[in-house]
């Protein structure tokens, strides 16, 4: 069993440090007078799986931790500063989060890991922070705000969660031009979170002076975050091309 008094590296839960294991000691009687130590699955961990699932974030991200994200993965680029960023984000949020400040990650590149990063550095801020977190795309929050208005008086708005929870992450931003309703609820989401100070982790296929967004609403999201260029390297399609070496190379064995 996994030493429970080894707090190396963050994302670890505080009552099993990762272990998956509750500790604890209870007195057997016919056996022994003195506490027996006896494990369970951590209850702390349980509950925090139960609400993570309920935060939008995709299936494929549930288990997302930091430490599961491999910045030496990329080919040709210096990841150095950006892993320095996304790192002082994990390990020191109090100081983002009383500055109002998050990140906006791009790239043009589908599958170059924005989303991923997003997801495990919001999973593991979550975790350690006991902070509400989200995980909404642009068009799902835009369908979240037409639900409420549909909704009979009295009702909860469902969109609102995405303007009051302490850590949004944001996803696929302007990348498509829309209407002037869309517009507007957008920088109501964005302009709210910022006079808030309230955290946003965005990811876009579009660098910020190329969103499809009303300018006011750009000004906000450049306002409340800091913006970190992804490699334009496809990691979904390299680890495809791996996955697939791999079982060509067993089933030519």
């Amino acid at each position: 069993m996994q030493n429970q008094t080894d707090r190396s590296g963050y994302g670890k839960c505080p009552v099993c440090f990762g272990s998956g294991w509750e500790l604890y000691k209870k007195i057997v009687y016919g056996y022994s007078d003195k506490p027996v130590l006896y494990a369970k699955a951590c209850s702390y961990c349980s509950q925090k799986r139960r609400e993570f699932d309920v935060t939008g974030t995709p299936r494929e991200f549930y288990e997302a931790q930091y430490t599961q994200f491999n910045f030496g993965i990329y080919s040709n680029a210096d990841m150095s500063r950006l892993k320095k960023i996304c790192d002082s984000m994990v390990k020191d949020y109090k100081t983002w989060e009383a500055e109002g400040k998050g990140l906006y990650l791009w790239s043009r590149e589908p599958g170059s890991g924005k989303t991923f990063l997003a997801c495990s550095i919001a999973k593991t801020v979550m975790m350690n922070n006991d902070a509400q977190m989200r995980f909404v795309t642009e068009p799902d929050y835009l369908a979240s705000v037409q639900e409420g208005y549909k909704r009979e008086r009295g009702l909860s708005d469902p969109s609102e969660v995405y303007r009051t929870c302490r850590l949004l992450v944001l996803d696929d931003v302007g990348t498509q031009k829309e209407g002037d309703w869309m517009q507007q609820e957008m920088f109501r989401l964005i302009n709210s979170r910022t006079n808030n100070r309230l955290v946003t982790i965005y990811t876009s296929n579009n660098s910020p002076d190329t969103l499809k967004l009303n300018p006011r609403t750009v000004n906000r999201i450049e306002k409340n975050s800091i913006v970190l260029h992804m490699p334009e390297e496809s990691i979904r399609r390299k680890q495809a091309r791996e996955e697939q070496n791999r079982f060509a190379s067993k089933i030519l064995r």
